[in-house]
This record gives structure tokens, sequence and C-alpha cells, in this order.
């Protein structure tokens, strides 16, 4: 059997170790004071290395400082006018006098730059020969009137559209214009909306609708009062009256806010 060996009853030399302290401490201390001389030596002092700490420092008053030398300005020549070295061109020669020439006496002349122009007249109006006026003519600033009851509309059958006026109506006698204006846009419309019922239907009886005419020509209350018994002749008169909004504004001479009026559509073919 092998012998038990206890680490901690071997004795170890420190002798290395020791030496090794000694060495890094004597290296510190080397670096240290080296460090300081090198300070030291390269210190910038100021002022009297002799005063003493702490004494005041006198001030002496002298008659000028010399100024340092002058130096030499060198001239910008890029920032500043500089005399050119290209030779200037010759002086021009003066034009020579145009001769005049002669006019010959039969000779028309011409206008000038500054002549003035010429102002044209314009043209004379013409106007139509004056017309004696008859005894029994009539002038008048409004539009065409209506002076029966029996009038109900200009042209019923060319549009197929009717429109009461004159006594008792919505615009009197004194609107036959205005009627005549609102019959051709109603009656246009339903000549378009005659295309779109079937060739089947070749009459058929009136077909009445009402609606309020507002000041500005807007429509409202668009409703059907007398029907024709036939559907399609009813929407053709309804769709005909919506197209038609807007229709002209009212006259002004006319005092009311809106109308309320009746407007029959026949079919005839």
């Amino acid at each position: 059997m092998t012998a038990y060996l206890d680490p901690l009853a071997q004795s170890e030399s420190l002798r290395r170790p020791f030496l090794g302290a000694i060495l890094v401490h004597a290296s510190v201390l080397t670096m240290a004071v080296s460090w300081s001389w090198i300070a030291a030596r390269n210190q910038i002092s100021l002022g009297d290395p002799n005063a003493t700490p702490g004494a005041s420092i006198p001030i002496n008053i002298v008659r000028g400082i010399p100024l340092a030398p002058a130096q030499t300005v060198v001239q910008n020549p890029v920032a500043n006018d500089s005399r050119s070295s290209v030779p200037m061109p010759p002086p021009e020669a003066k034009a020579k006098a145009t001769p005049k020439v002669e006019e010959a006496p039969d000779a028309v002349a011409l206008p000038g730059p500054n002549a003035k122009k010429s102002e044209r007249k314009a043209p004379e109006r013409k106007f139509r020969p004056y017309v004696p006026e008859r005894d029994n003519q009539i002038y008048a600033s409004k539009g065409m009137g209506v002076n029966t009851s029996s009038f109900t509309g200009l042209q019923p059958d060319a549009f197929g559209v009717g429109i009461g006026v004159g006594p008792g109506t919505a615009f009197g006698a004194g609107y036959g214009w205005y009627v005549e204006a609102l019959q051709r846009r109603v009656g246009e419309q339903w000549q378009k909306e005659l295309l779109q019922i079937g060739n089947d239907v070749r009459t058929a009886p009136r077909s009445v609708v009402s609606f309020d005419i507002q000041r500005d020509g807007s429509l409202r209350s668009i409703k059907l009062r007398q029907s024709s018994g036939v559907s399609a002749v009813d929407f053709a008169a309804l769709r005909a009256v919506t197209n038609a909004n807007p229709v002209p504004a009212l006259p002004p001479g006319l005092n009311r806010s809106s109308v309320t009026i009746e407007v029959w559509f026949e079919l005839k073919r």
C-alpha cells in the first residue's frame, strides 16, 4: 500500500513570491518618482518665482505700446476694379448724312411713321322708313291678354294640353302670354311622353293634373285630379308636369306667392 500524503503537512518555499512582491513595489515606486520629476520639469510658472505669497502686485503705467509692423496688403483683383490691358477699339466714324432725294412734282407723299392714322367713321345706321300711326292702333308694354272667358289655351290641338284662363281663373284675363309659355313648356314634355305609350292606345278621355306654381317657377303638389281611365295616359300626364319643372317664374304684376292651376291632357292619334 502507498503511504497517504497530507497536503497541509508538506512545507512550501516563500522565496519566489517574496522576491516578486519586492520587484513589483520597486517598479511602482520608480514610476511614481519619475512621473513627479517629469511633471515638475515641464511646469509653466507665471509671475515672479521669488514673490511673497499673498503680496500685492505693482502695476506700472507705460507711455505707449509699440505696434506690430504693418503687413503688406495684397489687393484682390476680383473684388476691386482693375485696369484692363485690352486695347480700346478705335472710335466709330460718324455716319454720313443721307443725301436728299428730290421728289418729282407728280409724286404722292407717303405717310411717315409718325403720321396720324385716319379715323374711320362708323357706318351710318339705316332705319326703316317712318310709318305714321293709325287711328285705331294701340301700344302696350305688357304681353298678350285675354278678353273672353271662352279662351282655353293657345292651340290646344297642337300640343294636346289645355290651361284654363279668363275671368274666374288663377291668371285672370291679363296674362295670356304667360299661359302661352306655360302651355308650350308642358306641351313639349307631353309630346315626348306620348312616344312611351303603346300604339294600341289611340284615343283616351282627358286626364286632368293640378299643381302649384311658386314665385320662382318651381312646381309643388302635383296631383291627378281626373283620370282618363287609362293608367298609361295618367302616368304620362304626371311625368310631363314633373319633367317640365321648373316653369317660367310668375309674372311680376301678379301679386301672389303661388298659383294653383289645372292642366288637362288629351290623347288623339
